[in-house]
């Protein structure tokens, strides 16, 4: 069954988050950003804004006076729809116990959660302490809008942060890493009938995709048990004109994900080692498309305060958790939603999971 009446005020308020477009790229950051900073002020921040950064904007706040130890973090821009969808995905709609809408579960249901839980604790007459809200854009796709407030004057203080995103109401406390190159190979190129004697860099590159699958398959039992292996990804090769055109140039892009603790740099050599044996004589030239650090929580029994006995789990993707950790900040991954519910089509959030989602809020906050 499928309606559009609100249960209860935090599906009300996913409503009312889904409806703007944040869609990254293409969407319009800021307009939620302030719509979310004049929120968190008329929740009882002592201190809210709208943060621009390379394009893209966040909104943050401060509840009490002092630099805040803890921060909730959600990211507001989502992802452009996914084909399949069958209604309009900045609109909110109910089918039984299903929220379906672009964000719901990643990550605007965390959104709506902390808000409303904020004004539980609004109503309540006890306006949490000593807390920061971050509610920050360019999570999909560049990472800047983090990149940028670790590095800020803002982060001062912090020393814990609970990064949201879909984890089934669970505790993330560890995920891979993702990184990506590109490598380019060049020749000189010429007519086919030369192949024999002209190399060949697209050739060249395809050994090397083969030395770098190889490599991964020799490490499969690198890194801490549940998250062993590399994941390594053979995921473009690009190059060639027509049957009869030697290529003067070729592409190749792979990404990895190391597990926590690995020593990413010696992999990374690694890597260039082999594609340089198997591109000789030709050179190569690399370029890092993507980057994002492995994650682990460093003192689990710190946050055990703020989610009591909840589940731990290791999470099978990335987030920005493992920014904080680089940046000093010890930090979970929590949320509502489910991966396998984030990116595709017709995402949903379960309003059971929205409204645990809300409980844990108002536990952490105080």
């Amino acid at each position: 069954m499928e309606t559009r009446m609100y249960a209860s005020r935090v599906e009300q308020r996913l409503a009312e988050l889904v409806a703007f477009d944040t869609r990254n790229p293409g969407g319009d950051e800021r307009a939620l950003a302030e719509h979310l900073a004049a929120e968190l002020r008329a929740l009882g921040a002592s201190h809210a804004e709208v943060i621009p950064a390379s394009g893209h904007f966040s909104a943050y706040a401060r509840f009490g006076t002092s630099p805040p130890p803890l921060m909730l973090n959600a990211h507001l821009d989502t992802v452009p729809a996914n084909a399949g969808t069958t209604s309009d995905p900045l609109v909110l709609v109910r089918r039984d116990r299903r929220l379906h809408g672009l964000g719901c579960a990643d990550t605007k249901g965390a959104i709506a959660a902390i808000l409303e839980a904020l004004a539980h604790k609004q109503a309540e007459g006890r306006a949490p302490e000593n807390v920061a809200v971050l509610f920050s854009g360019d999570e999909e796709l560049g990472g800047a809008c983090m990149r940028e407030f670790l590095v800020s004057e803002r982060r001062r203080g912090l020393e814990r942060a609970v990064v949201c995103e879909p984890t089934g109401c669970h505790v993330g406390v560890r995920h891979r890493g993702v990184h990506a190159a590109r490598v380019g190979a060049t020749a000189a190129g010429g007519h086919s009938s030369l192949a024999d004697r002209v190399p060949n860099p697209l050739l060249a590159l395809a050994r090397a995709a083969v030395a770098l699958d190889d490599l991964g398959q020799r490490l499969q039992d690198l890194g801490p048990a549940g998250l062993r292996g590399l994941c390594m990804n053979i995921a473009a090769l690009d190059g060639g004109m027509a049957f009869n055109i030697i290529p003067a140039a070729a592409f190749l892009t792979f990404s990895l994900r190391p597990p926590p603790g690995v020593d990413l740099e010696g992999i990374l050599a690694q890597s260039r080692e082999v594609v340089a044996a198997a591109t000789a004589p030709l050179s190569t030239q690399w370029s890092m498309v993507a980057t994002n650090p492995a994650f682990a929580t460093r003192d689990r029994a710190g946050f055990a305060p703020l989610f009591g006995e909840r589940a731990t789990a290791d999470l099978p993707f990335g987030t920005e958790a493992g920014q904080f950790v680089e940046a000093g900040i010890d930090a979970v991954v929590f949320g509502p939603g489910r991966v396998e519910q984030a990116h595709k089509a017709n995402e949903y959030v379960d309003l059971d999971d929205l409204e645990e989602a809300v409980a844990v809020f108002r536990r952490i906050l105080g």
